[in-house]
């Protein structure tokens, strides 16, 4: 599958005098943004149609190899023209293929796309649209559309009936070009209008984006909310409890910040380990300032812990070796904890029965998340209802626990929790072979 980037022009509404898809946001231009975006569902055949400031669009991007496409570029020598110019510039380029046609302005879930790609269409065109309306940022701007039973009826932003706002992402034939051609021969040139020739011929289907994040930027409020709500979409479905409802309110502020920087992901992985390390050491030297120091540093560690995954999502740089990276390093700072507190409380109290307690606790640690990997790789999900035993609620319990000074206590409900997570899930996984 191949896309079509419309990056011509020159962004009015941000009052500035750099191109607006040079403008960089959360660390990358937003033109390298859609484009690894487009990247992340399978996309690596890029037609950019440039024109205003289009050397240094094409500097930026190059010919795709740093960001592992191929780029073609495109020049619109009509660029101060509305965008249905940029879109039949491509007509040669792209004559006879199935394509996804990208505003080089709008940001948007990969998701979308790899969606959109399973969608059927032998001519005319897919529009994405959104319908939750009273989440649409500057209603009054956008692009209305009126669909019915899958289809497009109607399109432009000064329509009065409408249940839908166009996302600026669809998946086109070369049908387009067509239409293009004759909405420009009626004197207008907007690709809105070319949808709308289409519609009236029942060629434009609608698809409804659900959920999945997208936001056109056009001025300096568009950033800020779009900043907001792609910071907000960090959380994951997997996320315990405390991340829901702390850890990732902090984390993706912190990270918002971390990925203007040069700082790789595992630089980060690296610092939250040293965090947990240092927290164990307080741990070790048994007073309750130390250890509730500890406690504090284990929390902030834990905070901490999300920014290497959100940073690398957000610079589009995953990868397997990252993942297993910040896995190892996180086993290994929950060993060190909880070492650290027995090591700490047997240290000013004494007793044999910490040490028990202490080794139940290691044991569940590890294997709470040894069983929830082993989970996920049979059956795709961890069982619902899970006991409250993830990382996020044992590093807060952690801090709790060593403001309070018990240590023993919390041990003892660490190895109760997690151990108790372990023998459901064994529990579950049979039952699963059983009904199978």
């Amino acid at each position: 599958m191949k896309a079509l980037i419309l990056a011509a022009g020159k962004g009015e509404r941000l009052e500035s005098e750099r191109a607006k898809v040079l403008e960089r946001f959360l660390g990358l231009p937003i033109i390298e943004r859609v484009v690894l975006s487009a990247r992340e569902a399978g996309v690596k055949e890029f037609n950019v149609v440039l024109g205003y400031q289009g050397e240094h669009v094409a500097t930026t991007l190059g010919d795709g190899s740093r960001l592992g496409v191929n780029i073609r570029y495109i020049w619109n020598k009509r660029w101060g023209r509305e965008n249905g110019y940029s879109v039949l510039a491509a007509k040669e380029a792209l004559k006879g293929e199935r394509f996804f046609l990208l505003m080089g302005d709008h940001l948007f879930d990969p998701k979308i796309l790899a969606r959109l790609a399973g969608v059927k269409v032998i001519d005319g065109c897919v529009l994405c649209a959104d319908k939750k309306l009273q989440a649409v940022f500057d209603l009054p701007e956008a692009t209305k559309v009126q669909t019915e039973k899958g289809e497009v009826r109607a399109i432009g932003k000064k329509l009065e009936k409408f249940d839908a706002v166009d996302c600026g992402i669809f998946l086109c034939t070369d049908e387009i070009f067509n239409a293009v051609e004759k909405s420009i021969a009626k004197g207008q040139d907007e690709l809105s209008q070319a949808i709308e020739l289409l519609a009236k011929r029942g060629k434009v289907k609608s698809f409804d984006v659900g959920d999945a994040f997208w936001f056109d930027l056009d001025t300096p409020q568009d950033f800020r909310e779009a900043r907001r709500r792609m910071l907000k979409s960090l959380a994951r479905p997997s996320d315990g409890p405390i991340s829901r409802h702390l850890n990732r309110k902090l984390s993706s502020r912190i990270s918002g910040f971390l990925v203007e920087s040069r700082i790789p992901p595992n630089v980060l992985s690296f610092a939250a380990f040293l965090m947990g390390a240092c927290a164990a050491l307080l741990f070790g030297l048994g007073s309750y300032l130390a250890v509730a120091a500890g406690g504090v540093l284990a929390q902030i560690c834990s905070i901490f812990d999300g920014c290497d995954g959100e940073v690398a999502r957000l610079k589009f740089s995953r990868s397997s070796f990252g993942a297993l990276l910040d896995s190892t390093l996180d086993r290994y700072a929950d060993i060190l904890l909880v070492l650290g507190l027995v090591y700490g409380y047997w240290r000013m109290a004494g007793g044999e029965f910490v040490l028990f307690v202490g080794f139940a606790a290691l044991i569940g640690s590890f294997m709470t998340s040894y069983s929830r990997a082993r989970y996920e790789g049979a059956f795709g999900s961890t069982p619902s209802s899970q006991i409250p035993a993830s990382r996020d609620v044992r590093l807060f319990i952690l801090m709790v626990g060593a403001l309070l000074n018990q240590v023993l206590a919390t041990l003892a409900i660490l190895a109760i929790l997690t151990n108790g997570e372990v023998i459901r899930r064994m529990v579950c996984w049979s039952r699963g072979q059983r009904q199978s």
